[in-house]
């Protein structure tokens, strides 16, 4: 496994890059939780919750963008949380969980999304702009999804 950092650039719009970097941080053995969503704020706050709770925490802002660190880095994913409107997740959630067939698929939606038919057992509801959040609450919430079993 390479260790040096990797430059990954959007291929949308938006025009930004982010240097993207193997899981810090991590005791060894413990398991990944790739996180893919648009928001880069609500990615990287996920992922500080998910190291807490013990887990390689590793963000992706788009389904191309996670699917190239999964090769890269050949990441063992025991939980892919991702936004089912992202451009390519269907493709992704199914190159993923035929890799990794024990990972745990958890939705990532907005309170006004469409409940979206595929293999997840478990969502994520993002907050509403401008609702306040608390940090304790949404560690609770983790624990509980983690404690929840996976799919069947």
């Amino acid at each position: 496994m390479n260790s040096a950092p990797q430059v990954l650039r959007s291929a949308g719009s938006v025009g930004f890059e982010i240097a993207t970097l193997p899981p810090v941080n991590a005791r060894p053995g413990s398991a990944v939780a790739l996180i893919v969503d648009h928001d880069l704020g609500f990615v990287m706050w996920l992922g500080q919750i998910f190291t807490e709770l013990g887990y390689q925490a590793v963000p992706a802002l788009h389904c191309r963008q996670a699917l190239a660190l999964t090769e890269r880095f050949d990441l063992p994913i025991a939980i892919l949380l991702v936004d089912p409107q992202l451009r390519g997740a269907d493709r992704m959630i199914h190159m993923l969980v035929a890799a990794n067939p024990d990972v745990r698929l958890v939705l990532i939606r907005d309170a006004a999304a469409d409940q979206i038919d595929i293999a997840a057992r478990q969502t994520l509801e993002r907050p509403s702009p401008g609702e306040a959040i608390s940090r304790p609450d949404w560690v609770a919430k983790i624990r509980k999804l983690l404690s929840l079993p996976s799919a069947e």
